[in-house]
């Protein structure tokens, strides 16, 4: 059994759970409110989340039987989806959104085994395991849970997850060019250079996570004016 694949499996069926909660109590007047998502209601959000459940559900197919597969039909078609399910009513939104995670979650039991190991590659090109491939969806299912704006924020979140997922922003952000000098001090956790070192960025793991993620400094003290961060990939 790859114990990556049901670690990573255990995550997305706590955050999944969180996020249809969260959802269930959702009103029709919700999904025109504007998300941290720039452009974006809550409709487009919880409609990319079903789509995106879909495009992921082909790479679980790819590494189970080989047989390359696409995730999105093209980037156009993606936008396309979005756009066209955002206006929806609420009742067909929360029915996709369950029944396309739970179509993800049932074929995604698969990459337990050697398909967990198998190499595919993502929207962008980049190599990924089966096993990745459901840690990819427990990210999309935890950001845009946050983007909602409803009170869930990232330290809502497993811990270890968001410590792990905001060093890995951190370190992102550390390896371009021309990177700022700052030291990332989250709560109870090793600090964290950029750029070498500089000023302090205090706060949780999530309200840094948020930081470099959306660019939104709640929670945060810094000594200097904060730098607005890349965008995160």
């Amino acid at each position: 059994m790859t114990h990556r694949a049901a670690d990573n499996l255990d995550l997305l069926d706590h955050e999944s759970a969180k996020l249809l909660t969260t959802v269930e109590g959702l009103t029709t007047q919700d999904l025109a409110r504007a998300t941290l998502c720039t452009g974006w209601t809550v409709g487009h959000v919880l409609t990319h989340l079903s789509r995106n459940a879909e495009a992921l559900l082909n790479l679980v197919r790819w590494a189970v039987d080989g047989q390359e597969r696409d995730s999105y039909a093209s980037d156009a078609a993606r936008t396309d989806d979005i756009e066209a399910g955002a206006g929806r009513p609420l009742q067909d939104i929360v029915s996709d959104l369950r029944s396309s995670g739970e179509r993800f979650r049932q074929e995604a039991e698969q990459l337990r085994g050697p398909a967990g190991e198998a190499t595919v590659l993502s929207r962008l090109g980049t190599p990924v395991t089966g096993a990745q491939v459901i840690a990819m969806r427990s990210l999309e299912v935890v950001f845009h849970h946050v983007d909602l704006r409803v009170g869930y924020t990232f330290d809502d979140a497993d811990p270890a997850w968001v410590a792990r997922t905001m060093r890995g922003g951190a370190r992102r952000w550390d390896a371009l060019p021309q990177a700022p000098g700052l030291t990332l001090r989250p709560s109870g956790l090793a600090p964290m250079d950029i750029g070498g070192g500089g000023s302090a960025v205090s706060g949780t793991a999530g309200a840094l996570l948020l930081w470099l993620a959306r660019g939104r400094a709640d929670g945060l003290s810094s000594e200097a004016e904060l730098p607005s961060p890349p965008p995160w990939a």
